[in-house]
């Protein structure tokens, strides 16, 4: 099933670029909100692992060693590739 006024084979939702500019905004907000999570999970993670229990108070006042910097860093990087690639895409896979 198509959306009315859209081709199956080529779908074109928003045509206007500030509109366009709108919906990036947003999912670069809904990227970084999923980004901190993912970095808080990891965190409390390792905390786990490491202590076996957490308080809020050891996930606000954590801070990671350099290995585990460094694969935060990568895993980041490699999220945001992901989600610039799609959005550069431009079109369905």
């Amino acid at each position: 099933m198509t959306m009315p006024g859209f081709a199956a084979e080529n779908p074109v939702y928003l045509e206007r670029s500030e509109r366009l500019d709108g919906v990036f905004n947003a999912l670069m907000e809904v990227a970084s909100e999923l980004w901190v999570l993912r970095d808080r999970f990891t965190v409390l993670e390792e905390l786990l692992a490491e202590r076996g229990s957490v308080t809020r108070r050891d996930l606000d006042l954590f801070q990671p060693g350099p290995e585990l910097s460094a694969r935060l860093a990568a895993d980041r990087r490699a999220f945001l590739e992901r989600v610039m690639e799609a959005a550069a895409a431009g079109g369905p896979r």
